[in-house]
This record gives structure tokens, C-alpha cells and sequence, in this order.
């Protein structure tokens, strides 16, 4: 009996990944999207400098910050409650690198799920995805992007 059950959580988060194969970044949001990238017309040092003093200002604390490679984590911070406003709040931090001079954006719940661009609209997935959707599209940029599994 426990084999069984082992053996079908084995089989049921295997089938929960996304199957999906990896997207060239786009400026049109695509289904599973797991990864902003935002370009820029400042130094790539300025702008990550600018994007943390922007989470900071979101609510978010920085809680690593390394100016090479130019990457931050933040702590997690807890969001209002999603299903009929009673049930689900959940908690997510923000991870942000410099690559190839565009700044690559992606979120983590406290679970441990990644945040994408996926599941029902009420579902911390989503909700955490839209958060961070609407982070990036607040802070100044030049071109918006939106990749999956890089």
C-alpha cells in the first residue's frame, strides 16, 4: 500500500511540471511564462541598483544582494488572502539577475512553487505571477519580455 501511494505522488508531480518546451524570450505573454525580462537604456549596475530601491519601495526587502554577479533575493513577503478573500494568502519573494544587460525577474512562493503565468486566476500561482508582472511594469524600463523555463 505505501509503494502504491508513493508511487502514485511520484507520477502525479511528475505530470504537474510543466511540459511545455523552453520559449524564446517575447513581448507577448505566453502560457506557463515564468521569467520578466526587462531591458533598459541605463548601465546594467544603475538599473539593478534602481530595481532594488523599486522592490524596497514595493514592500519587499532585500534580504541578498550581490553586485557581481549583479543578483538579489528578497524576503518573503505575505499577500492578502486569494479564494473568496478567506483562504489563501500566500507569501513570495522575488529573485532578479543581470544577464546580457536586461534584468531577468521571477518569483517563489513559500511553498517552494515558482510563480508563472498559470493555474486558476484566484491561485497563488497566478496571483503571485500578476504581482509580479505588475512590479516590473511599474519600474522604468524600455522593453518588457516574458520567457518560460530559460
Amino acid at each position: 500500500m505505501r509503494i502504491i501511494t508513493i508511487s502514485f505522488l511520484v507520477i502525479l508531480l511528475a505530470s504537474c511540471r510543466s511540459s511545455l518546451p523552453p520559449a524564446e524570450p517575447s513581448i507577448n505573454m505566453m502560457d506557463n511564462a515564468d521569467t520578466i525580462i526587462l531591458t533598459f537604456d541605463e548601465a546594467p549596475s544603475q538599473a539593478y541598483q534602481n530595481f532594488e530601491v523599486h522592490l524596497g519601495n514595493m514592500g519587499f526587502t532585500v534580504l541578498r544582494s550581490n553586485e557581481q554577479p549583479m543578483t538579489l533575493e528578497t524576503r518573503y513577503k505575505q499577500f492578502d488572502p486569494t479564494i473568496l478573500r478567506l483562504f489563501g494568502s500566500y507569501s513570495m519573494k522575488i529573485n532578479a539577475s543581470v544577464k546580457d544587460s536586461a534584468l531577468h525577474i521571477t518569483g517563489t512562493l513559500a511553498s517552494g512553487t515558482e510563480v508563472e503565468n498559470a493555474g486558476g486566476k484566484n491561485s497563488p500561482v497566478k496571483s503571485g505571477w500578476n504581482q509580479l508582472v505588475s512590479i516590473a511594469r511599474e519600474f522604468p524600463h524600455r522593453q518588457l519580455f516574458f520567457s518560460r523555463n530559460e
